[in-house]
């Protein structure tokens, strides 16, 4: 992986860094409301991980949502005139 240079900003009373879609795409399975984990590992250094949990949570609920898509049942496609009755 490569190192970027990221600017701190200051939002609201605190200071936060924005992760660029290059850096995002080489992260994988990360979106909008992920929590991650911050670590100090000395001074002016930081660590951070995506919280695994979070990661765990979303796939369960991604497979049992495929788990259910997979026991409804097809039912005939409705045109539009017949959804315009409803």
């Amino acid at each position: 992986m490569q190192t970027m240079d990221l600017q701190i900003n200051r939002w609201g009373n605190s200071l936060a860094v924005r992760l660029p879609q290059e850096l995002l795409r080489q992260l994988g399975d990360v979106h909008e409301g992920d929590r991650i984990q911050v670590e100090a590992l000395g001074p002016a250094r930081l660590g951070l991980a995506v919280d695994g949990q979070a990661l765990q949570r979303r796939r369960a609920w991604l497979q049992a949502l495929q788990q259910l898509h997979a026991h409804m049942p097809v039912t005939q496609p409705v045109s539009r005139d017949e959804w315009g009755r409803y």
